[in-house]
């Protein structure tokens, strides 16, 4: 019988939460201004993560400090240039391209690092890379695809189709975030075990102040209780995160079990976050089961080819 590493099935835990958390979230904001949204989830998400932290009593080190303030860095940063990337109208270049450097300069620096998955993992990773941009890519008709509803205003509708120049412009808002993202996926990965969740929980509250402090300067409109039913959205985006972390952890501890050096861990970074970053599969799922969504052909061979993906990497 196959025996599958934990952090697979952890990492394949996290990117159905986190597709779960953003379909949610588009539902939420189709009512109610998206940062109004945002800040209330990333409220209870804080709040939850941060009271598992105390459970667990585990030390704050210094360590989870240092790492978590760096993955909410990347966190806030990836967030704030693709919501500059669907302002201009370019969602259709910036949301793929974000989610295919997340999951691809993780892979770089694993690999740098000394991390070397088996040949049927490779191949799982090469194909999960083009089949994330698939998914999130969508049909070509900007603000339909369920996983950026998040970020329109209710009552702006339909956003128009970028011209060249803001298409150029997503191509930069891209990279940025899916460099922000990299840093979230690496930072959460590198965290010594020993201090529990605390470097979950730092990344979290760090983002927590950055989001009410973007709601505080924006002013949107909307009342906070009226968004309160957001909090669904934070749980489990809290919870995609955390399983996110736990895989991680366990790649490390499995690596220093097989090889007992810190240097080698087994899919930290070549296959933990590219598992996790196929969480758009997940929300196009839900919206074509609950709400009626049509996938384009792109988006059914996307998740067709993640499936596929997941499984390589599995038997690997």
């Amino acid at each position: 019988m196959l025996a599958i590493p934990l952090a697979i099935p952890l990492a394949l835990a996290s990117a159905v939460l986190y597709g779960v958390s953003d379909f949610l979230s588009g539902v939420q904001s189709r009512r109610r201004h998206f940062l109004i949204v945002g800040a209330v989830a990333q409220t209870f998400s804080a709040t939850g993560i941060t009271l598992v932290a105390l459970a667990q009593r585990q030390p704050l080190t210094q360590d989870a400090l240092l790492w978590g303030a760096a993955a909410s860095i990347g966190h806030c940063s990836g967030t704030l240039m693709l919501m500059r990337g669907l302002a201009r109208g370019s969602m259709h270049v910036a949301g793929p391209l974000s989610a295919v450097c997340a999951a691809g300069l993780p892979v770089v620096l694993g690999v740098v690092l000394g991390e070397r998955p088996s040949p049927l993992a490779v191949v799982g990773i090469v194909l999960a890379l083009p089949a994330v941009w698939a998914v999130a890519a969508g049909e070509s008709d900007p603000g339909s695809a369920p996983g950026e509803t998040h970020l329109v205003e209710p009552d702006h509708g339909r956003m128009p189709s970028a011209p060249p120049p803001a298409r150029r412009a997503g191509v930069r808002d891209g990279l940025l975030a899916g460099v922000g993202f990299a840093v979230f996926f690496i930072a959460l990965a590198q965290a010594a075990p020993g201090s529990g969740s605390w470097p979950v929980a730092v990344c979290q509250l760090v983002s927590l102040v950055v989001m009410w402090g973007i709601v505080a300067q924006q002013r949107p409109e909307g009342s906070v209780r009226a968004a309160l039913p957001a909090w669904i959205v934070g749980v489990t985006g809290a919870l995609g995160s955390l399983t996110y972390f736990l895989a991680g952890q366990s790649g490390g501890e499995a690596s220093g079990q097989a090889a007992g050096q810190a240097g080698e861990a087994a899919g930290q970074l070549t296959v933990v976050p590219v598992v996790a970053s196929l969480y758009p599969a997940f929300t196009v799922l839900l919206a074509m089961a609950l709400l009626g969504e049509r996938a384009s052909r792109a988006q059914v061979a996307g998740l067709v080819a993640c499936a596929v993906a997941v499984a390589l990497i599995a038997a690997g």
